[in-house]
């Protein structure tokens, strides 16, 4: 159900939709923003006719197909696929008309490659792991446009090979963004900021990453330990930069998973580290 670009999971009970719908109500009585529930959309997951059929008579929305759009991107139970993503492909494709790219030189062109068609995908890549058929499809747009200034072109046009062109400035590069460093990067930034703001609402909620994406984060991340409330004391590289549990791998297996998870430095420095 949208409410100006709000999506709302509700179970198909009767209390639960009648709480929906005295909530949207009250929120329009208390801010003087009604919701037109004949303007929003219901989408089922798994669920029965006659639940779909409670659940329209109580919200009065109109019944839409799941999987679907939300926020321009794909929202299911399952992970994307390549077909679903192939809007980002064609929107990049078009973002850049040919009759541009031939009032720009090379060096114009790469500034729009790195301001741009580099640019234009971080809003998925933040909540996507991207297929590596959509990220190959996305750099070959990339490419072409750099050095020809259409979409498509062969491996003759190209005059440096494309990870030299991706490095920094100071090795010689472009500085052209790697696409798929760039996603690996923005999903570790959810792990980040999931422990160095804790205070976000979604803090405490299960973000589910990639094994890569978790190693990289844990590898790459040292704490400094204050009053040792927030850091981990198994899991976590406060002790020089090291891990208990790579320190001491024995000890680690006779704990229960639960504690390796859960127990803070504080916790196990006062003895309740099992």
């Amino acid at each position: 159900m949208y409410a100006d670009d709000v999506v709302t999971f509700v179970r198909p009970t009767e209390v639960d939709l009648l709480a929906c719908a005295a909530v949207v109500e009250d929120f329009g009585v208390a801010s003087g923003l009604r919701t037109n529930l004949a303007k929003c959309s219901l989408h089922p997951i798994r669920c029965t006719h006659e639940q779909v059929e409670l659940a329209r008579s109580i919200l009065g929305c109109q019944v839409a197909s799941f999987p679907f759009k939300y926020l321009g991107l794909p929202l299911g139970l399952r992970k994307v696929t390549a077909a679903q993503l192939q809007p980002l492909v064609d929107g990049a494709a078009s973002r850049l008309p040919p009759w541009c790219a031939k009032l720009l030189t090379r060096g114009g062109r790469t500034i729009l490659v790195q301001t741009t068609l580099s640019a234009i995908h971080v809003h998925a890549m933040m909540s996507l792991d991207i297929p590596p058929k959509v990220l190959d499809a996305l750099l070959k747009i990339c490419r072409g446009f750099l050095w020809k200034g259409r979409q498509e072109i062969n491996g003759g046009h190209c005059l440096v090979a494309w990870d030299k062109v991706a490095s920094p400035k100071s090795l010689g590069g472009l500085a052209i963004p790697n696409l798929r460093l760039l996603n690996l990067a923005l999903r570790c930034r959810w792990a980040w900021l999931q422990r160095a703001d804790p205070s976000r609402a979604w803090a405490d909620s299960n973000i589910q990453l990639p094994s890569l994406c978790t190693a990289v984060f844990e590898s790459a991340t040292v704490y400094v330990v204050g009053n040792g409330e927030s850091a981990l004391f198994w899991k976590d590289r406060w002790l020089g930069g090291e891990r208990v549990a790579d320190i001491a791998p024995l000890v680690v297996r006779r704990v229960a998973k639960r504690r390796l998870t859960s127990c803070s430095v504080k916790e196990g420095l006062s003895g309740q580290w099992l």
